[in-house]
């Protein structure tokens, strides 16, 4: 019995993968509804954010996204624990654009920022391949919601 469960552990302990940890700050004046999509999964809210607040996630596996709200447009895109042990982030504004969002990471990648529409850091068209960063599984990322931008020429 003590075999098996020594078994059971190592298995365990082998298939582990790195969780890389996420951060959501609100740093604007209205509420934000942190939204998580991936292909094949229906929508889900990550947390409820007031102004100042934040909540922590860790994730595990590949191709996920984060914006703000049902019908935000401005992505927060990932895949964690992806390629040669690499997780890969970048911003896109490819559907649009409507909540500037920053992403910083703990472990070497350069900070991508999104105050506007027409923004250098964040896709604008699918094969805008240069915006895409990649970074050591296993690190801490801050998605930071930014007030920059008026509530009135948010909602349009």
């Amino acid at each position: 019995m003590k075999f098996e469960i020594l078994c059971i552990i190592f298995v365990y302990s082998c298939s582990y993968t790195y969780a890389s940890n996420v951060n959501f700050h609100n740093r604007c004046r209205y509420s934000v509804n942190v939204i998580h999509t991936a292909n094949g999964q229906s929508p889900v809210s990550e947390c409820n954010l007031r102004p100042g607040k934040s909540c922590s996630r860790d994730y595990g596996s590949n191709g996920m996204n984060f914006k703000n709200g049902k019908r935000g447009k401005t992505l927060a895109e990932f895949s964690f624990n992806s390629w040669n042990g690499l997780d890969f982030y970048d911003l896109s504004v490819i559907v649009g654009y409507d909540t500037p969002m920053q992403i910083t990471t703990s472990i070497g990648g350069p900070t991508v920022t999104c105050t506007h529409a027409k923004c250098p850091n964040a896709y604008l068209y699918p094969s805008d391949n240069k915006k895409t960063h990649g970074t050591k599984t296993g690190g801490t990322f801050n998605v930071n919601f930014w007030k920059s931008q008026s509530r009135k020429s948010r909602s349009r």
